[in-house]
């Protein structure tokens, strides 16, 4: 596949591609590399001193040839066989019986006395057959033979194919056509005869290009002219001494040994130069490769290279000047300043700067440390910087304030010639006084951070505290302070306060939060989903960045991602950011720096510098290569180790395919029902962020989520078919070609047909058995019934005897619940009569008492003498002691005799002792007893735990659960 129209359109601008760099320790094999193929999988196939690489996008694989020797040449012929050509053999690549790809010697087809030969350097499959080229000669295979023709007047010499035709360079005497078996000299070439040709290309007019490797590049004219091809590139080629060359779509690469690449348009003009100092390995090229989506590898002398030439992306970072992290840009008479952390960096844009002679980005003077913002202010360039604020004048930074720590400038519509600069932490004002920008005051009443600022057509200032929320401002009708200042946050209609920021859309203020875009609703002071915009974003992901462009197209930055709105003749927006995937991840969080200048040039600011995004070449350009999903290994790992049972490839025919063949879906023992299956997919750009889904037919209901797992395993499969289905979806949310692998499980052998068939063989033995069985038990069960009726018999009986005991238990328990009743009863009774009893003892006792005061009084000794007699009367009716008796007799014959165990078993209890405990088994209460025994409750306190210590009760017992219960 060749790059598309538009590859040098893109080069020719600033900025390197995206390079990939691949280390011996990636491979884990010699770090020469000096061959490159891609089969019709699109795996990628290297040359290595040590055998063959063969790469999948995930997993590098080392093959050796039979002789241990270096492979030097690699060829994919018109079927998708690849050939191999080493020391002193030669052969092709084909599936093993596992699905690998091994190496197949062609030596067996050498006749004999050719077999002995050196490198094979070059691979021409051709309609005559294929060629294999050493230095001594040519071999050719074709319809499974191999003959050997010799390089002419015997001498060794390079070959090329090209248009079709074959050349071989003799030294010392020049090139020769060969066709058809034979060597025919090209008049004129001797001229060419002192020079190494390196390559061959096709060139316009069916000319062709001999590239040497240090006398310069020659046009053929095909017949017999041999002019040197005079182009600006022409010292480069003569000082770098040329290894390799290949045509691309509208120009060509040609590799160097210590220039590195250098990429030129069809008229010979330097494009793009690419070696160590800018992001390869190192500059010796011994490969060039162009894969099927356009892009380059480069076999190194020490590594392997992947070069992104086909992407809409170019990088400015430290490797071509820029060091730092990404925060700021400006194009600006007819200059690109980029500001970093480091400092500000500029150079002439555009450039007509030739690649050979770069103009590196140069540091502005005084710039040095954070730079975060540049604008054009009534046509000044100005720099907010972390030292403070500066005007850009003729590529010097001149200060313009002693302020520090600027975010950015405001030029004020509401008040014309004023700018607004917000600082760290508070705002100052400039004025524009002849031509010069002046510092005027410090703004007062406003201390905090200002990043982010936009003025509304009322004149209002909006500043955005990313964490806390967004201010409102109005200033003075003199701009010395605030006048009147409001916050808004979470509270007015924002879901949170986090990620508020405000941007200028359409002439519009347009508000971001943590989910989605909000408008402001002036009349009810109040924040609202902005829904023409909002529609547009993933909620989940917070707007971080607005900007538009230009044309009306908007830019933004969501959580990691970024995109553009294109804007379309009808005001509605088209959403479009896959191709901006690339850049996830790369982003300064949170400081996004996105800034379209032209249809051709966005700059965006990543942690590394700058990238450079050509919409143009992405949007209308770019191809829509297929790439495939491989299944690369599936093993069984139910048995004691793991068992490769495929590694994806089948030769058909004698063709390799990854369509798996009928006879090669194998039926798997039970035993072995456990599997692990390992894909890749062959899109190389960004592979580490390849993702995948599986789905198992006859296991699994659904496809998977997508994972960027390149493995999966089953384990415990039950009997039956499966089909393992996988396939990738590349950074650009594109999904390959689906891969898939079925397999059976047999079943255990208890599940088999022999098993089942037994099976059936022992149920019927079972069944006549059974019924010989059923036949003895019913003999048995009808004796049985004969005693089980005579034991039914005995049980009514037996059961009649219980209904009657049972009846008879129900009396006694009715009687019991009487008898429990009337104890309940006389125990109210008993205790009624005691507290009867003292409440007329209470009488008698007053009676008592009025009689002796009365006695006191009277002299009269008759009246005397029968007052004595009243009052021995009253004292025999409050003796208590008889009346207790008369009670102590009725508790103990209702209570079995209570009070007797009781002085019994615990003799040292006082009679007022007993008297207490008699009342607790009447269940009284404290206030009621102390009532009785004329005590107070404190008192009835204590008498309790005199009882409680004299019967030696433990703590936790209760004593009146222990009274009831005695």
């Amino acid at each position: 596949m060749l790059v598309n129209s538009s590859l040098f359109a893109q080069l020719k601008n600033e900025g390197v591609p995206f390079i990939n760099n691949f280390t011996q320790k990636n491979y884990k094999a010699s770090p020469q590399n000096g061959a490159i193929v891609q089969d019709n999988r699109g795996v990628l196939f290297f040359g290595n001193n040590y055998g063959f690489l063969e790469y999948d996008g995930n997993r590098w694989r080392l093959v050796e040839l039979p002789n241990k020797t270096i492979v030097r040449s690699l060829a994919k012929d018109n079927k998708g066989r690849i050939y191999v050509g080493g020391q002193n053999d030669f052969g092709y690549l084909q599936p093993d019986a596992q699905g690998q790809m091994s190496y197949v010697s062609l030596k067996p087809l050498i006749p004999q006395k050719y077999k002995e030969f050196e490198d094979v350097w070059d691979i021409y499959p051709t309609k005559e057959g294929v060629y294999f080229a050493t230095s001594a000669g040519l071999y050719r295979l074709q319809n499974n033979q191999v003959n050997y023709y010799p390089a002419p007047t015997g001498q060794g010499g390079s070959s090329f194919y090209v248009q079709e035709q074959l050349f071989m360079r003799v030294p010392g005497k020049g090139i020769y056509e060969f066709k058809n078996g034979r060597a025919t000299f090209i008049p004129n070439s001797e001229a060419l005869a002192p020079y190494n040709i390196v390559d061959m290309l096709p060139f316009t007019d069916n000319r062709i290009l001999m590239v040497t490797m240090e006398h310069g590049i020659f046009v053929y004219d095909g017949y017999s002219s041999f002019k040197p091809w005079k182009t600006p590139a022409e010292d480069f080629f003569k000082k770098n001494r040329l290894s390799c060359a290949i045509a691309l779509a509208n120009g060509y690469a040609i590799g160097s040994t210590l220039g590195g690449l250098l990429l030129l348009d069809q008229n010979g003009n330097p494009q793009k130069l690419l070696n160590r100092e800018n992001g390869l390995q190192n500059s010796h090229i011994q490969h060039i490769y162009q894969d099927n989506s356009g892009n380059l590898w480069l076999g190194l002398n020490n590594g392997i290279d992947y070069v992104e030439i086909n992407s809409p992306f170019t990088l400015f970072n430290a490797k071509n000047g820029v060091p730092g992290t990404g925060y700021a840009s400006f194009l600006h008479a007819g200059k690109m300043y980029l500001g970093t952390n480091d400092g500000l960096y500029c150079k002439k844009w555009p450039t007509e700067e030739s690649p050979l002679h770069p103009e590196p980005f140069q540091l502005v003077a005084g710039t040095q440390g954070q730079v975060n913002n540049i604008q054009q202010i009534h046509d000044k360039a100005l720099l907010a910087h972390h030292n403070g604020p500066f005007e850009l004048i003729n590529d010097q930074a001149v200060r313009i304030s002693e302020h520090t720590g600027t975010w950015l400038f405001l030029a004020l519509k509401s008040h014309p010639g004023y700018v607004l600069c917000g600082t760290y932490n508070n705002l100052l004002l400039y004025k524009l006084e002849a031509g010069n920008l002046v510092f005027v005051r410090q703004i007062a009443g406003f201390k905090e951070s200002s990043r982010i600022m936009e003025e509304d057509a009322a004149g209002n200032i909006w500043i955005s505290h990313v964490y806390k929320g967004i201010y409102k401002l109005k200033l003075s009708a003199n701009l010395d302070k605030v006048e009147n200042l409001k916050f808004y946050d979470a509270r007015h209609g924002f879901p949170s306060n986090l990620f508020i920021n405000v941007y200028k859309i359409n002439n519009q203020l347009v508000f971001t939060g943590e989910k989605g875009i909000y408008q402001y609703n002036p009349q009810k002071d109040y924040f609202e989903e902005n829904e023409e915009f909002s529609k547009y974003f993933d909620k989940n992901k917070p707007v971080r960045k607005l900007i538009q462009d230009r044309e009306g197209n908007i830019w933004f930055a969501a959580g990691d991602e970024m995109g553009v709105l294109q804007k379309r003749g009808d005001g509605t927006y088209t959403l479009e950011k896959k191709i901006f995937n690339k850049l996830q991840g790369r982003l300064v969080a949170g400081f996004e720096h996105i800034a379209a200048y032209n249809p051709t040039t966005v700059i965006i600011g990543t942690n590394e510098g700058f990238v450079r995004y050509n919409p143009t070449f992405s949007l209308n350009k770019k191809p829509e290569n297929a790439f495939s999903t491989l299944i690369r290994q599936v093993e069984i790992t139910g048995g004691t180790r793991d068992s490769l049972l495929t590694a994806g490839a089948y030769l058909v025919k004698g063709v390799t395919t990854t369509i798996q063949p009928t006879g090669k879906m194998p039926h798997l023992p039970y035993r072995l029902n456990s599997l692990r299956f390992t894909y890749s997919a062959t899109a190389y750009e960004e592979s580490d962020k390849m993702q995948y889904q599986y789905f198992l037919e006859g296991y699994d209901k659904n496809w998977s989520a997508w994972t960027v797992a390149t493995q999966k395993e089953y384990t415990n499969l039950v009997e039956g078919t499966y089909v393992f289905h996988v396939r990738g979806q590349d950074i650009y949310n594109k999904t390959g070609t689906e891969a898939t692998y079925t397999f059976t499980v047999s079943p255990p052998w208890y599940r088999t047909g022999w098993a089942y068939a037994a099976y059936i063989i022992i149920g019927v033995s079972l069944l006549l058995l059974l019924k010989k069985i059923i036949e003895q038990r019913e003999k048995k069960e009808r004796e049985r019934l004969q005693q089980e009726q005579e034991k039914a018999l005995r049980l009514q009986e037996a059961q009649h005897a219980e209904q009657v005991l049972k009846a008879e238990k129900e009396i006694i328990k009715l009687n019991n619940d009487k008898l429990e009743n009337e104890l309940q009863h006389k125990n109210k009774e008993l205790a009624s009569s005691a507290m009867h009893v003292t409440q007329s003892l209470d009488s008698i006792q007053r009676l008592k008492d009025q009689l002796q005061e009365t006695m006191i009084r009277i002299s009269d000794g008759e009246a005397l003498h029968q007052l004595r007699k009243l009052l021995r009367s009253v004292e025999e009716e409050i003796n208590f002691e008889n009346n207790w008796e008369q009670f102590e007799i009725h508790f103990n014959q209702i209570h079995q005799d209570f009070i007797k165990r009781l002085r019994c078993e615990y003799p040292q209890l006082t009679h007022r002792d007993i008297k207490l405990c008699t009342y607790l088994r009447l269940n009284l209460s404290s206030k009621e007893i102390a009532s009785l025994l004329n005590l107070s409750l404190r008192g009835i306190e204590t008498s309790r735990y005199r009882i409680r210590k004299k019967m030696n009760l433990e703590q936790d017992i209760n004593l009146t659960e222990f009274i009831l219960k005695y």
